[in-house]
C-alpha cells in the first residue's frame, strides 16, 4: 500500500470552495488539460448533513509506452463515490478505476479548513493507494514487480496531481 498527501492553500473562503468543489465540479472541467469529462451519477442526501455524490471522471492523457499494452486509453475513467460530511468539511471517497478494477484499490480524505483568517482555505488530500498485478494474463512474472512500480507511479501521480488541478481551476473560475 502506498500513501500519498498533498496540501494546498486556495486564497477564497472555505464554505465557497467547499460547494463549488462539491456541486459544481463539472464547470471546472473546460480548465483542465487531462481531464475530458466528469458528470454525476448520483446524488443522494442523508440525515446529518451528508451528502453522497457519485462522479463519473474521464481522462484525456497520454499513457506512458511500458503501459500501453496494458491499458486502453478509452478505459481511462474512473468511479468517484464520496461522502461530503459538512459538519466537520470532511470529503470521504474512493477513486475506482474503470482499467484494472480488480488490482488498484484507492481511498482518502479531503478536508477543507479555514486559512489567512478565513479568507482562504487549506485543503488536505490524502488517500492510500494498493496496486497488484500479480498472475496479469499476458504479463510475464519477471515484469510484475516493475508493472506494480509503473502503475503506482502513474496513478499516485495522476490523482494528486488532478487535485491541484482542480483547485487551481477552482481559483480561476471563483
Amino acid at each position: 500500500m502506498k500513501t500519498f498527501k498533498s496540501v494546498i492553500m486556495v486564497k477564497h473562503p472555505r464554505d465557497k470552495v467547499w460547494l463549488t468543489i462539491r456541486d459544481h465540479l463539472a464547470e471546472i472541467v473546460p480548465h483542465l488539460d487531462d481531464v475530458g469529462s466528469i458528470t454525476t451519477e448520483q446524488r443522494e442526501e442523508q440525515a446529518d448533513d451528508v451528502l453522497q455524490l457519485v462522479n463519473l471522471w474521464k481522462a484525456d492523457i497520454d499513457i506512458p509506452a511500458i503501459l500501453t499494452s496494458m491499458i486502453d486509453p478509452d478505459s481511462l475513467r474512473w468511479t468517484d463515490r464520496a461522502s461530503w460530511h459538512a459538519q466537520d468539511y470532511q470529503c470521504h471517497w474512493q477513486i475506482e478505476p474503470h482499467f484494472f478494477a480488480d488490482r488498484i484499490h484507492c481511498s482518502g480524505t479531503t478536508t477543507y479548513e479555514p486559512a489567512i483568517g478565513g479568507r482562504g482555505t487549506r485543503i488536505t488530500f490524502a488517500g492510500q493507494l494498493e496496486v497488484s498485478t500479480h498472475n496479469l494474463p499476458g504479463l510475464p512474472a519477471l515484469m510484475e514487480k516493475g508493472a506494480d512500480k509503473a502503475v503506482e507511479a502513474l496513478v499516485t501521480t495522476l490523482i494528486p496531481k488532478n487535485f491541484r488541478k482542480v483547485t487551481d481551476a477552482l481559483s480561476e473560475i471563483l
